[in-house]
């Protein structure tokens, strides 16, 4: 007996499938990969020590096994600050909860940014005060660790103009979970914020994995 050949349904449904599982393993590969901006071990986290906004000592020693993003504003700010802060809480919010991923804000005005300040900025954006660590301390202490630890600028803007006090990074920096920088990202360019999300999403699945 003739086998009957497959009907117009199935031929249509095999190619479907296979299109299907394909993009689905690439969706997959793309997952669990790092972007074009992650490199390897570029240079150790310095150690610090600041007041959080609750008016305790936060030690970076806190941060030892864990994936975290640091960035650097101050709370008055009318120039970047905002941009970064709104990447700094969307992370928060994909991540909101695991003990696993944190997230660092160094002040740069610290003469203003004083522990009350902090709380009710970090209060008006909804921060999970165990997840989000805004930090203070003396101004000589802190510049020394952005600027000699992370390596980025933090300076007073001579001009003065209200709002742009200050000229600091604009990058987020990622710390892998043995306290290694692994990119730094433009936190006013979409594209590598997109970036950010997909390098720690390898980081922290490489923790699971560990």
């Amino acid at each position: 007996m003739k086998k009957k050949p497959p009907s117009v349904f199935r031929q249509i449904l095999i190619p479907v499938f296979s299109l299907a599982a394909l993009a689905g393993g690439w969706i997959l590969v793309q997952n669990s990969r790092h972007s074009d901006l992650f490199q390897k071990e570029i240079m150790k986290s310095p150690d610090f020590s600041f007041q959080d906004r609750t008016g305790r000592m936060f030690s970076s020693s806190e941060l030892k096994g864990k994936v975290w993003v640091v960035d650097f504003i101050f709370s008055h700010c009318a120039g970047s600050c905002p941009v970064l802060t709104q990447q700094m809480n969307s992370l928060q919010k994909e991540w909101r909860g695991n003990p696993d991923f944190k997230l660092v804000s160094l002040t740069v005005d610290p003469d203003r940014d004083n522990v009350k300040a902090l709380k009710a900025y970090a209060d008006d954006l909804k921060a999970d005060e165990n997840q989000w660590f805004f930090l203070t301390g003396a101004k000589a202490d802190l510049y020394k660790v952005i600027r000699e630890g992370f390596k980025v600028t933090a300076m007073p803007n001579e001009e003065q103009v209200p709002g742009f006090d200050f000229i600091h990074s604009d990058r987020l920096i990622l710390m892998d979970a043995k306290g290694s920088v692994r990119a730094l990202y433009n936190g006013e360019m979409p594209e590598e914020m997109a970036k950010l999300k997909q390098d720690v999403k390898y980081l922290m699945s490489l923790r699971e994995k560990s």
